[in-house]
């Protein structure tokens, strides 16, 4: 199936997010011509940062892996990445209403009153082991299925999924893969938390992208992508504007995508849509003149699924003085939460740990259901291998790009690699 090499046409990607603006950027300094549409009229999708009195607020949970693909395709476009890795001298593990110390470093793992000697053994007898562990071999095995198989105690069962969930913004042990749950803990690169949020980090793609010729052009919302002949032709937008392309980059979730291919019936792209699960957090921060109790900075919820950090120990969330506090309540799949018991919890959360806070209120934000993760990445599909694309079978001139496309990665990390393998396969099959 070829895609019309010598095309004067330009390629089109669909959605202004981190996938879409690194594959503009990328194919544009490659000398493409691009065509970005975004529908909403500001690019960074989910990775957007909103100013409200000074202080800095994220859409959701936000953490940048060090290590991975997007750091690597960062430093290749130029961007720098400012922010403050994430380490915890004193966090809090919460349990039966107990304020446990978190066993994060040798001291803190010697006094928590978390664990009994034998599960302390355990744990450690595990820690020893982990770098051993292959993880291609575990993939297509669920999180919970490999803990209740391999660990003893139920504290350290309900310890390490509590870690996983942190780090994969998902809490569904039930399907979540093992093998990429071992990739994270092996990776010993750390966590960043970004100066002023994401927003710079967005501004950063926009511009590399436009400097190097690509047009963005938002408030623009895609109705269809048009094929001949199983060859992508055009895409055609919400007003009627019919634009003829190159080759198509849809960087927007499955669903989406499926939408627009063949009025949703295209066969292969219903099915990527119909075992996408996606994963979801209500999230509640609250920026504060001053921390009521200091030192209480980090907590992660034992037998309740939360979370709790004050970011602005690590980084820069604000234009002057105070603090900002950053909770969670991640949500299962198929649960059907209540905002105002969320929202509840949460605030019960910031009394538990920094009592007197509403006295201290600057400005807060609350998000009942925000998407974190477009698509579990699914035991039952292999793990990562079990992906789709970026190319798209049986369609010439079409590919995907996101956090639920590609065999590598997660989240943010799986959003810059997989744009980055649709740019290689389209510069490949397309001449500038």
């Amino acid at each position: 199936m070829t895609i019309h090499p010598t095309s004067p046409y330009p390629i089109m990607i669909v959605g202004g997010g981190i996938a879409g603006l690194c594959a503009a950027a990328l194919l544009a300094r490659r000398g493409h011509r691009v065509l970005l549409f975004e529908k909403s009229k500001l690019p960074g999708g989910y990775a957007r940062t909103r100013e409200q009195e000074g202080f800095f607020f994220n859409f959701g949970a936000h953490a940048f892996y060090l290590g991975g693909p997007g750091e690597k395709i960062l430093q290749e476009l130029n961007i720098p990445v400012r922010g403050g890795r994430l380490r915890v001298d004193y966090g809090l593990a919460l349990k039966e209403n107990e304020d446990h110390r978190l066993p994060f470093g040798a001291a803190a793992f010697a006094e928590t009153t978390l664990f009994s000697q034998a599960e302390k053994d355990e744990l450690t007898q595990w820690y020893t082991a982990l770098s051993q562990f292959n993880s291609a071999q575990l993939r297509g095995i669920s999180w919970q299925t490999w803990l209740e198989s391999n660990i003893r105690h139920a504290s350290v069962r309900q310890f390490l999924q509590a870690r996983a969930r942190l780090s994969t913004n998902t809490w569904a042990p039930d399907l979540i893969d093992t093998g990429l749950i071992m990739d994270i803990f092996q990776n010993s690169s750390g966590v960043l938390f970004l100066h002023q949020g994401w927003q710079p980090l967005v501004d950063g793609l926009l511009q590399a992208a436009q400097h190097a010729g690509a047009a963005i052009i938002t408030g623009a919302r895609v109705a269809a992508v048009e094929l001949a002949e199983g060859v992508v032709e055009a895409i055609r937008l919400e007003d009627g504007t019919r634009y003829p392309t190159a080759a198509v980059i849809l960087a927007v979730d499955a669903s989406t995508a499926s939408s627009l291919v063949a009025e949703g019936q295209h066969d292969l792209m219903r099915r990527w849509a119909q075992q996408t699960i996606p994963s979801h957090i209500a999230c509640f921060d609250v920026a504060l003149r001053r921390l009521p109790n200091p030192r209480n900075v980090y907590a992660i919820g034992m037998d309740h699924p939360l979370y709790y950090a004050v970011h602005s120990t690590w980084t820069q969330l604000s234009r002057g003085n105070g603090a900002f506090v950053h909770t969670m309540r991640y949500h299962r799949h198929g649960e059907s939460p209540s905002a105002e018991t969320d929202k509840r919890e949460l605030e019960a959360l910031l009394d538990r740990l920094q009592p007197g806070w509403r006295a201290e209120v600057v400005a807060q934000s609350f998000l009942p259901h925000i998407q974190a993760v477009s698509d579990i990445v699914q035991a039952k599909r292999g793990g990562v291998t079990g992906r789709p694309g970026p190319s798209v079978p049986g369609v010439g001139g079409l590919y995907v790009a996101g956090d639920w496309v590609g065999n590598e990665d997660q989240q943010s990390g799986a959003a810059f690699a997989s744009a980055c393998h649709a740019v290689h396969l389209v510069s490949e099959a397309v001449v500038a």
